[in-house]
């Protein structure tokens, strides 16, 4: 099943963006988030966190795995930072 690519702009909130991944990880079991620009891939980050908050009480503990993708816009190339999210069956060590 393909996931839609959640794309983060710098004034997208954590907390809806968030909630998009946690709804993709339920039905799913992964997502991925996109973002171009320090303060959207900051957004991004944040809407991770939060999303790990929403799953926990179904036993969900997510990790990611980032990776930049070249992607045109405005007939520009530009790099974006996507991050491919899935779960863990157990939770992580603190170290």
């Amino acid at each position: 099943m393909d996931t839609q690519i959640l794309r983060v702009a710098a004034d997208s909130k954590p907390h809806l963006v968030a909630g998009a991944i946690a709804g993709q990880m339920r039905e799913n079991g992964r997502a991925q988030t996109q973002a171009i620009g320090t303060d959207a891939v900051y957004r991004m980050l944040k809407a991770v966190i939060i999303a790990q908050q929403y799953v926990k009480a179904d036993q969900m503990y997510l990790a990611f795995v980032p990776e930049f993708v070249g992607i045109w816009v405005d007939d520009q190339e530009r790099t974006a930072v996507r991050l491919n999210i899935c779960t863990q069956m157990k939770r992580p060590q603190s170290h």
